[in-house]
């Protein structure tokens, strides 16, 4: 193995072993966030104005960290399109079908938001919490999450099952 393979070996397999509890947590929900911070930032919604009339208003960064349940420079950081890995988050690349999902997350998530921000309430992060769920148990079934513990922890190999319920 050259000294650049091995350097890059070293930079994937970090730890000698992780639960998978553990990559969930330290990179897979700040990559979930980074995609739904994304795909939020895309979208549009309909408010009245001061003079009743109805007007397309994009969802603000801090609107955003607020229905993420993080701050508004943590929203910064998701969004920003600098080259390289600035956190754990960063080093996983999530598939098209986990992109589909979090897009559909993201529609959900704002519309409880509209409603709740109508109605004066204040407390968000149930739909939050039950979409980032969501994905995670998609991500689960869908064996990514045990693709995404094979590339971060050094021993859990192909065969390893430790997670299959069935």
């Amino acid at each position: 193995m050259s000294a650049s393979g091995a350097s890059k070996e070293k930079q994937i397999k970090r730890r000698t072993w992780m639960m998978p509890q553990e990559v969930e947590v330290w990179y897979v929900l700040p990559a979930i966030r980074r995609e739904l911070a994304k795909v939020m930032k895309t979208k549009v919604v309909s408010r009245k104005n001061e003079e009743g009339e109805t007007v397309e208003h994009k969802i603000t960064q801090k609107e955003i960290a607020r229905m993420l349940g993080v701050t508004e420079p943590a929203i910064t950081q998701y969004l920003l399109k600098k080259k390289g890995q600035r956190s754990r988050g960063d080093q996983v690349a999530l598939p098209a079908p986990i992109l589909k999902e979090i897009d559909k997350s993201a529609d959900i998530m704002i519309a409880e938001y509209e409603k709740a921000r109508i109605n004066e309430e204040e407390d968000i992060f149930v739909s939050m919490t039950r979409e980032i769920n969501r994905i995670i148990r998609f991500m689960r079934d869908e064996g990514v999450m045990c693709d995404i513990h094979r590339e971060f922890c050094a021993h859990a190999d192909d065969s390893c099952d430790a997670c299959n319920t069935r």
